[in-house]
């Protein structure tokens, strides 16, 4: 019987191979793909729905900014529960269930009313979204490793092809059938994301992590030790445990916070997040403003789609060459970005407009085509999802709050432009954090450790991190300096 166990073990092992980087990973590709298209895209061209939404609730900007921002907040936020269910049920499952709340949330949206009630079915459509869209990112890493930065370029390249495409469906749709209907329509569409889950295998290195109890390694307690030490003396215990045990079962290991290059990397994904977000409601929002119909509010989104398509795939194809480091990447596209948001006060023409919505797609949207990368090059391949959940959870707080505040500026200035300057403002800071990373590697060269004087078998878990994380730290500053 064990011979056979272990003979069916080398049989997943070797499957795990061999699908690595071609056979069935392109399959799982192909679904990620579709899954993303659907979700991500239909997201990204909500600046349609968003200009159809001001003049059907009246409420103002910033008010109905909120209906985007929650969905992009839940979108993110909520990246390490489904990272969780995927993995205690299946990517399969959860993908398919995103589906159907995203189909159900935009079928119900077609009865509201008021604008308040379009804040709950919006919920449930970044739910959904969450749910579809985190899987997809998740399987394509542990299905590619030589062309994963490829195959994460493609991916998040297809949400391009769909916003190269749904605005004018979305226009169509509304102009032929008014927006409570249309949203019906789209709802009806994009639960073919429950298609796509279809095709979603699960990887054979997460099969045996299924219906297994909740439960810490050595490592982990320690993490989770230092992460509740500061708790009250009083807390009880069964507390305490079952919050130590629901981070460890969401795998939000804030521990990697001690690798402070991981740490820089975390603060600019965060920063960007709140600059890029904003521009899928500054560029329709503003065309309207300028005076020019709903054509060519199609177009601008549209023009994001396309750029989003090239420039991802471009970007990914790059970054594996290894010319230059991946993180010069990601700065280089902030900054570009971010000059061209502040330059944009200066024009007030729909043709600067299309530059700019192709510019700032096919530069700063490309950031996330590097996450995955640049988070396992700092953190290793063990820790991805972890750190995975965690940046996507910082990056959630900025996706809240960036469009309603771009949209109360809009609203108290009379202009979209001081929120591009915001915007730019905010790229350009993104982009210079990670250029002082090598100024906090030769930080952490100088500084030592001493615990000579300290048992290392009765030292504190907090003593026993700090050291281990000291050590990656030197480790991972030897490698940036050469």
């Amino acid at each position: 019987m064990v011979e056979q166990n272990a003979r069916k073990d080398d049989r997943h092992e070797t499957n795990t191979e061999q699908d690595m980087d071609s056979g069935y990973a392109w399959i799982i590709l192909l679904g990620s793909c579709l899954t993303y298209l659907l979700g991500l895209g239909s997201l990204k061209s909500f600046g349609v729905l968003y200009t159809e939404m001001l003049d059907h609730f009246s409420a103002g900007s910033g008010n109905t900014a909120w209906i985007g921002s929650i969905t992009w907040f839940l979108l993110q936020v909520l990246a390490p529960l489904a990272n969780f269910l995927s993995r205690r049920y299946s990517f399969r499952t959860v993908s398919f269930t995103g589906g159907l709340m995203v189909g159900c949330g935009y079928f119900l949206s077609g009865f509201v009313t008021r604008i308040e009630l379009m804040y709950l079915t919006f919920m449930m459509i970044g739910i959904g979204y969450c749910l579809s869209t985190t899987c997809s990112a998740i399987i394509i890493s542990l299905y590619f490793k030589k062309r994963r930065t490829l195959a994460n370029g493609v991916m998040y390249s297809s949400g391009g092809i769909a916003v190269l495409s749904f605005p004018s469906l979305y226009r169509f749709l509304i102009d032929k059938y008014g927006l409570s209907q249309a949203l019906w329509v789209i709802g009806a569409f994009l639960s073919n994301i429950c298609v796509a889950s279809f095709v979603f295998r699960q990887p054979n290195n997460v099969l045996n992590y299924q219906n297994k109890p909740l439960q810490s390694n050595d490592a982990q307690v320690e993490i989770e030790e230092s992460i509740f030490l500061n708790l009250s003396d009083e807390t009880n215990d069964q507390q305490r445990k079952l919050i130590e045990r629901c981070c460890n079962a969401l795998n939000l290991n804030f521990c990697l916070f001690k690798n402070r290059r991981f740490s820089l990397l975390v603060l600019a994904f965060t920063i960007c997040s709140f600059g890029q977000t904003n521009n899928y409601i500054l560029i329709p929002a503003h065309i309207k403003t300028l005076g020019y119909s709903n054509t060519y509010i199609t177009i601008g989104v549209s023009i994001i789609g396309g750029a989003e398509l090239i420039g991802r795939i471009a970007v990914g194809w790059f970054a594996d060459l290894n010319f230059i480091q991946k993180k010069y990447i990601f700065v280089v596209c902030m900054f570009i970005g971010g000059v061209f948001a502040l330059i944009s006060p200066l024009f007030d023409s729909f043709m600067f407009m299309a530059v700019y919505a192709g510019v700032t797609a096919a530069f700063p949207s490309s950031f996330l085509a590097l996450t995955s990368v640049l988070a396992i090059e700092r953190v290793g391949m063990k820790n991805f999802e972890a750190a995975y959940s965690i940046m996507f959870v910082c990056m959630s707080i900025p996706s809240l709050i960036c469009q309603p505040i771009a949209g109360w500026m809009a609203d108290y200035y009379g202009s979209w432009y001081p929120a591009f300057i915001l915007t730019g403002i905010i790229l350009i800071f993104a982009g210079a954090i990670l250029l002082i990373e090598p100024f906090v590697n030769r930080y952490d060269m100088g500084k030592t450790y001493s615990f000579k004087n300290v048992d290392k078998e009765m030292a504190s878990p907090v003593k026993r991190i700090h050291l281990k994380a000291h050590k990656q730290n030197k480790e991972d500053s030897a490698i940036e300096l050469s």
